[in-house]
């Protein structure tokens, strides 16, 4: 039960994070900042609803500091994509659709295996293209 949970909350962090656009690179440290503050909510949310599950939720307040930690981590992630993956407007062309030869330069992507299935999570990034 813990660990289904767990890869649910990781797939839904991933999937969240191909989906998210940023409108305007104007500031892209404000992006980073506001990702990870984000991260740190989310994760001190998680952190506390776990503590329902547990006998003695008084003894396990660090759970509520671990779910931060992550939450923390997932937003530096989310916001080193926002940052540095997804195009900004001098990469689109007018409909918003980037164009062909343009790859991502960070590419996040989920792991798994036939035995164990979901195993991890995959970092790519292309520093030189030629």
């Amino acid at each position: 039960m813990k660990t289904n949970f767990f890869k649910r909350l990781i797939l839904g962090m991933i999937a969240a994070s191909t989906f998210v656009s940023s409108g305007a690179k104007a500031d892209p440290m404000r992006e980073f900042i506001l990702s990870c503050s984000y991260g740190v909510l989310a994760g001190t949310l998680v952190g506390g609803a776990t503590l329902a599950f547990s006998d003695k939720p008084g003894d396990n307040l660090n759970k509520v500091a671990r779910g931060a930690s992550i939450g923390l981590y997932a937003g530096i992630l989310l916001g080193a994509y926002i940052v540095y993956g997804v195009p900004d407007d001098s990469e689109r062309d007018g409909q918003g659709i980037v164009q062909m030869g343009e790859l991502p330069r960070l590419v996040i992507a989920p792991v798994f295996s036939n035995e164990r299935g979901f195993e991890g999570a995959m970092a790519n990034y292309s520093v030189l293209r030629f």
